[in-house]
């Protein structure tokens, strides 16, 4: 994922779902060969090449939706075509078809380590810069979002942000239904509950800022935004900004579905964080 590449860039549920499929379409394929060959369809089991060819082909695909090129793997459906399919007088071995999606499967490796992450980030923002990481950095601690409930987080944030506030306040108490009693997740509760209430009081034409719920010091590491505290003039106001943050950079990361009109608001969320670049020392 980059902030500027979504557009050619597809959830990474769906790219997940394309990446299993890979070594079970390819090793499924010769052991159905060595079936057919052992039941007397075919003389040879090689000659059921086609789970390696197509997992060669979706090899392909997958590395052409990363947000880094990957030369080689992009190159797999060419060398299954040249060494499974072409070949007409030499027919390719059993053991070519074993080492061709063993092949494909060790790139597979590579490409979900060297190449799932973006080769370049915006020189001019710096603040685009510290969204990016702060997302890699929550990555692995909300992994355990299900789609579900990151679409619901989702749908809290974007109709908060349409001044949809009573929706939001249905969706964020969703949301917090459906969420678990981890660490991360209480603190994501949090952020929901803040931009619940806060939603709320706009519902009902009051704007007092919510000063009755806070971030502790344990929440830090999942906050986005932290200022020395003599430069903290507006507590309220950086509450809420770390909770919709957090609550964005989530839902950006769980729910496929929303990923595109997620995207559109990237800006808002760069803003946000822009407006504490100085206090940050950035």
């Amino acid at each position: 994922m980059t902030i500027t590449d979504k557009d050619r860039w597809p959830g990474a549920g769906r790219q997940r779902e394309i990446a299993i499929a890979i070594p079970l379409i390819s090793f499924g394929g010769i052991a159905m060969g060595v079936m057919l060959q052992l039941a007397g369809v075919i003389p040879d089991a090689a000659e059921f090449w086609y789970g390696p060819a197509i997992g060669g082909f979706l090899l392909g695909y997958l590395a052409w939706l990363k947000p880094r090129l990957d030369i080689v793997s992009i190159c797999a459906p060419v060398f299954a075509v040249m060494i499974l399919i072409v070949p007409l007088d030499t027919k390719p071995s059993l053991l070519i078809v074993i080492l061709f999606a063993i092949s494909i499967t060790i790139l597979l490796i590579r490409l979900e380590k060297r190449f799932s992450t973006p080769a370049k980030i915006s020189e001019e923002d710096p603040m685009e810069h510290y969204l990016y990481d702060y997302m890699e950095r929550l990555r692995v601690m909300f992994s355990d979002v299900d789609r579900k409930t990151a679409h619901e987080i989702a749908q809290a944030f974007l109709s908060f942000r349409f001044g949809l506030y009573g929706n939001a306040v249905k969706q964020a108490d969703e949301a917090i239904l459906l969420m678990k009693d981890t660490e991360p997740q209480k603190v994501l509760k949090k952020a929901l509950t803040i931009l619940r209430k806060r939603a709320g009081n706009l519902e009902n034409a009051d704007v007092t800022p919510v000063t009755d719920i806070f971030f502790g010091n344990d929440d830090a590491p999942y906050l986005a935004v932290h200022v020395p505290e003599e430069a903290d003039q507006d507590p309220a106001t950086l509450q809420l900004d770390n909770a919709i943050i957090l609550i964005y950079s989530v839902s950006y990361m769980r729910s496929e579905e929303d990923e595109q009109t997620l995207d559109e608001h990237q800006k808002y969320i760069i803003g946000m964080l822009s407006s504490y670049k100085k206090a940050m020392g950035i």
